[in-house]
Parts: C-alpha cells; structure tokens; sequence
C-alpha cells in the first residue's frame, strides 16, 4: 500500500509578506468617510442617530452625533407618494451618511442620505477569514490575503491606469500576470504542479482574450451597453470602452481559470507519481476524464452566475414584452451573451492546454514533488 504523508509546508513563513497588504485594505475599509469637498462647503459626513423627531410637516428630523462628538439636526428623506417602493425606516442607533450643504440662511444644512455599510462587510470579511481558516489552515489564510491583494491590483493598478488612459486589455493583462502568482504561487506554493497550472491559465487568458477581441468586433459591440458606461464616457472621456468591456471579462474568467488549472495539474502530477510508467498520452488520457467532469459543473456555474447578476434585467425585459430576438439584438444583452460564452470557452480550453502541459512535465515521474506535496512511497 503507498504512504500518504504531507510534508511540513512552512505556511507560516509563506504567509507573512502579504498580510499588511491584506491588513491595510481591511484598514481602508473600516476607516471613517472623510468629509468631502469641505472647501465649498459640501460634501458627506457619517454619525449615529442619537434621536429621532417627528414633525407635523415633513420632513422628520434626525439628530445625529458625529465623529467629533458634535450633534447636528438632519432631514430626514421623504418618501416618493407616487412610488410602490417603500424604504425601509432610519432608526435609532443606526450609523448613517450625511450630506451638508449651505443652506437658504447660509447655516449649513444636513440631509440623511444612506446607511454606512462598512460594518457589516467588516463582519462579513471576518467571517470570510475565519471559515477559510477553520477549513484549511494557513492555505486558507494564503488564499484570504491572496484575494486581499488581487483586489488591491484591480483598485490601486488596473483601475488608475485605465483612467489615466492607458489600454485597458494590456494593463489588464499585466494586472492578471500579478493576480496569477498570487492566486497560484502565494496560495499553492512554488512547485512544477503550479508552474504548469500558470503557464496554462495565462495561454488560456490569451485565448480568452483573442476570442474576445473577435466577437466584440463581429458583434458590434462599443461598450455603451449600460448607464454606467455612459456616465463613464462623460466623467472620464479618456478610458476606451471597448477596450473596458474585454478588460472585465479577462477578469471576470480568472477566477474559475485558476480553480481548473490547479486541480488538473495536480491531478496529473499524482497520477504520474503513483504509475511512473503512464507516458504523456496515458496521463493526459486520464486525466482528461477527471477535467471533463469538472468543466460540466463550472461552465454551469459560470453561465449561472452571470445569469444571477443580470436577472434584474431578464425581468425588466419580460416585463418590457421585448421579443426574445430583439433582446439578444439589445446591447446590453449581447455584451453579457459575449461575456458568458467566451469566458466559457476559455474555462473549456483550459482543461486540455493545462492537462497536455502537465503530463508532458510529469511523464515518467521525472519531476520531484515540492516540500508540501503530496508525497507517495513506492516499493519496487
């Protein structure tokens, strides 16, 4: 029988470098909105509801404690008598958002205009970080401040750079490179099962990419296909939109891209280390099995999740009565059709680029396990 025995990882050592990377993003989001646009004299504040006092004529008034300890009297928003949709009340105790502007008297007025949400995502972060660890240990915790950093490339990298006006599927690019060894390297550690999972999934990216730039051209596509995008277009001339639409969909695909490749890869590398004498084509056979059932089920959760962000916008359309041909003729539809299939492709191409790399690594067991691998014992 062979002898399963997992070798000391050195998580914790491989942990530390990107913790205050993870640490300061948590720092940014727990921190306090800073007033905005204090030199004319408007801009937002938070504080608590310490009281609330109705009036006989609206609007009702807020009395709400800021972080200075001063307390201001807000308005509280009305409700819209010809809308159907009603807002859940303010009340005591509640963290809220305040915009100020001089008021008619030019005593500056306050008006409640949102919860502060932060905290709740704060707990909700924890919870994240906590489950990771209980589940898998210090890798959970790599893959925690892994996802820390990736979305500190995205935010504090790909974002400035494509308002800057730079070409948002190169920088987009580049910005994948750094997200994969995080995603792969900090999180899996450095071995020739990872090697080839990244080789795989950037080639995967590439084709991605150029199936991408194929069918946003046949498709007509600008990247007008949403408001946002036309406020963009107004705020920030500069950023190419086309170029916006393929940069989110290379992103988009990353994460399921990066799940496939690694358990390809490693599913060939313990086949080869169990049965030596599997050539490449034995092992890319093989394991081939194994990644036809695992792309079944994420091109399922790939198609489902887009459908699930966009379900909003199958409602409105069916409650629209536009036909189902004119609604894949819509923009924003076929922007999001485009979206879903190329990065399904792209995850289905990804199993046999990764497999045919990793057997062709790890035919004959040529290659020695990493410290943290799954190591084997053989009596011949």
């Amino acid at each position: 029988m062979p002898d399963h025995r997992y070798a000391h990882s050195g998580a914790r050592g491989r942990l530390w470098p990107l913790l205050p990377l993870a640490f300061a993003i948590l720092a940014t989001l727990a921190a306090g909105a800073s007033a905005q646009g204090a030199a004319d004299g408007y801009g937002y504040l938070e504080g608590q509801i310490v009281d609330i006092i109705e009036r006989t004529s609206p609007p009702n008034l807020a009395l709400v404690r800021l972080g200075d300890g001063r307390v201001v009297d807000a308005d509280l928003p009305m409700a819209d008598p010809y809308s159907t949709f009603e807002l859940p009340e303010y009340r005591v105790g509640e963290r809220v958002e305040l915009y100020y502007a001089p008021g008619p008297t030019g005593r500056t007025a306050y008006v409640v205009s949102d919860w502060v949400r932060r905290p709740a995502l704060l707990w909700l972060v924890g919870l994240f970080a906590l489950v990771s660890f209980l589940v898998a240990r210090f890798k959970g915790l790599r893959a925690f401040a892994s996802t820390a950093a990736s979305l500190a490339i995205v935010i504090m990298f790909i974002v400035p750079q494509i308002l800057a006006g730079a070409n948002p599927v190169f920088i987009s690019l580049v910005g994948v490179g750094g997200i994969l060894v995080l995603a792969i390297y900090f999180v899996h550690g450095l071995s020739w099962s990872t090697t080839a999972a990244l080789a795989g999934t950037f080639l995967s990216v590439l084709v991605t990419m150029a199936l991408g730039i194929t069918f946003t051209e046949l498709s007509n596509l600008t990247g007008l296909g949403n408001e946002d995008a036309i406020f963009l277009m107004s705020a920030a001339p500069q950023v190419a939109l086309k170029g916006l639409l393929l940069a989110g969909l290379l992103i988009g695909a990353l994460g399921a891209l990066t799940d496939i490749t690694i358990v390809q890869a490693s599913v060939v590398r313990e086949l080869a280390h169990t049965d030596p004498s599997l050539s490449a084509r034995d092992l890319y056979g093989r394991a081939m099995n194994v990644g036809r059932d695992h792309v079944g089920s994420l091109v399922n959760t790939l198609v489902l999740a887009y459908t699930g962000a966009g379900l909003s916008l199958l409602i409105l359309l069916n409650v629209s009565e536009v036909s189902l041909a004119r609604a894949f003729n819509l923009e924003l539809v076929a922007g999001e059709v485009v979206h879903t299939l190329v990065g399904s492709i792209g995850l289905v191409l990804a199993v046999p680029i990764t497999t045919l790399l990793a057997a062709v690594l790890f035919r004959g067991d040529r290659l020695p396990l990493a410290t943290g691998e799954l190591a084997h014992g053989h009596h011949h």
